[in-house]
């Protein structure tokens, strides 16, 4: 993939001055797929530790050692040994030059190949995987790199990589990328990652559904004012004229922490795209929000979506979060239904142990695409937030620690979906007059109870998830009743060696 959100020079020369900047120990981030990272959220949404970046993942190891460091834990119970073990795991020894290698290698069993199961594609089957972790940390410099053999994304829908579909081993990378962290910011070029939204939930605005991509990200502030900008170029199209279509992915995050229990986001995306368009100056400039068209007259070959987040933290054992987006509201007699997204969540403290974690989500029949389909919020086909619209999602998560390192789950949800898809044709006028806001076409609702599994202890790392779902107007077509059990697991034994530069 190409990729020219900076010029190689530019990154060049943040990287020669940052060690003159205001120092800091870089920390490598923990990975969205994580088996330990599922205990950590839950240790978040029972108030026992203070979330390092609300509604931001993902987070820095040396965020969470240090939320974890900022507790009087009782060393007996079930939450004081997990974030012992957490933090055990998690600390590097602080060593200013120092490095790690981590090689895992196991098996994925999956009832289908996408790793969504609510809308479940591709086949199923049992595959290797392997992935090894290398990094090296030189003060305020992290580089990281984590390649994964993984044959599973050969069958996944949602994999848009070059790979041998046919034969051979299917390689990706899961993480690979270079970060300057400072005191009062952070360089990132690379890939890893990314969701902002809800913990547990894909965010509108960026999300991990799809497989990630190289970006490069800007992070400055400090605690109660930050500003954070992501920029990647996505993979080129082609018109119906055989045009190469050159298209560009642009975010910006402004959050304010109101109050130690409040914080407030502004936030917004855009994909430009055009043929033999360039990644222009205005879109390279990290300070500008909420700015994109009225400010530098960027034309139609752009696409917009505004958004906030709220999260309080209203009591020790309780969260509420609210996401809401604008991708187009219209005050006019346009025959087009307006096109928005929103989610509500909950966490909390269930007894003096467990947690919970409660959300409804739902975006509206036309989002996250418009006229053009070249700027649609995707990339191949795939979200770059949210990938399937005119749905509705309530959902319910329990999460038990069983000492020292695993966190089980039982959940239950409820899916309503349209049959307004992503990646569908614009409608016409006509077309749009009888198009609801929500609910197009036939509505197939899934109900869906399920237990998973996740944690890791000593060479062992399992992330599982099984349930029984039961669907009316399945695939949307009228009539159509189907119940099934889906499930996934990834299972891998490794091992961690590390050191220091001489």
């Amino acid at each position: 993939m190409q990729l020219s959100p900076m010029r190689p020079t530019s990154l060049l020369v943040v990287l020669l001055i940052a060690p003159k900047m205001v120092f800091a120990q870089a920390s490598p981030y923990i990975p969205l797929d994580d088996p330990r990272l599922p205990l950590i959220e839950h240790l978040i949404a029972r108030g026992d530790i203070a979330d390092p970046s609300p509604m931001v993942r993902p987070f820095r190891r040396s965020d969470v050692v240090r939320a974890i460091d900022r507790v009087q834990w009782d060393s007996t119970s079930a939450n004081g040994r997990a974030a012992a073990s957490l933090r055990r795991a998690l600390d590097d020894g602080g060593a200013q030059e120092a490095w790690s290698i981590s090689p895992r290698v196991g098996a994925q069993g999956f009832s289908h190949a996408r790793r969504d199961l609510l809308e479940p594609a591709g086949a199923s089957g049992v595959r290797g995987y392997a992935d090894i972790e290398a990094m090296a940390r030189f003060g305020p410099v992290v580089l990281l790199t984590r390649p994964v053999a993984e044959n599973r994304i050969k069958l996944d829908p949602d994999w848009t990589g070059e790979s041998s579909r046919a034969s051979g081993t299917a390689l990706r990378f899961a993480d690979a990328y270079i970060s300057a962290q400072f005191k009062w910011g952070r360089v990132f070029y690379g890939q890893m990652d990314r969701n902002w939204g809800p913990a547990g939930l894909p965010g509108i605005p960026l999300s991990n559904y799809g497989y990630p991509r190289s970006d490069l990200g800007l992070d400055f502030g400090n605690s109660r004012l930050r500003f954070a900008f992501v920029s990647t170029q996505l993979q080129d199209e082609t018109d119906s004229a055989g045009a190469t279509i050159h298209r560009f992915f642009i975010a910006h995050r402004l959050s304010l922490q109101v109050s130690p229990s409040l914080n407030v986001a502004l936030w917004e995306t855009a994909v430009s795209a055009g043929a033999g368009r360039d990644f222009e100056p205005s879109y390279r400039n990290p300070l500008t929000l909420l700015s994109f068209g009225p400010q530098f007259g960027l034309g139609d070959h752009r696409n917009s979506m505004i958004g906030t987040d709220v999260q309080w933290r209203a009591a020790r054992g309780l969260s509420l979060g609210v996401q809401l987006a604008i991708d187009d509201w219209n005050f006019s007699t346009n025959p087009y239904p307006n096109r928005w997204a929103a989610t509500v969540d909950a966490t909390g403290a269930l007894g003096h142990v467990a947690s919970w974690h409660a959300a409804y989500t739902t975006a509206t029949s036309l989002a996250f695409r418009t006229a053009s389909r070249f700027e649609n919020l995707t990339d191949g086909g795939v979200g770059l937030g949210r990938n399937f619209a005119d749905n509705e999602l309530l959902t319910m998560v329990v999460n038990l620690p069983l000492p020292p390192t695993w966190l089980v789950s039982p959940q239950a949800s409820v899916l309503r979906q349209g049959q307004g898809q992503i990646n569908t044709a614009w409608p016409t006028a006509a077309e749009a007059r009888l198009l609801p806001t929500r609910f197009s076409g036939t509505i197939a609702t899934t109900y869906q109870v399920g237990m998973g599994v996740s944690g890791q202890q000593g060479p062992l790392a399992l992330h599982a998830l099984g349930v029984f779902q039961h669907s009316t107007n399945a695939d949307n077509v009228p009539g159509a009743v189907r119940s099934r059990l889906e499930g996934r697991v990834t299972a891998t034994l490794g091992f961690t060696t590390r050191g220091a530069f001489k």
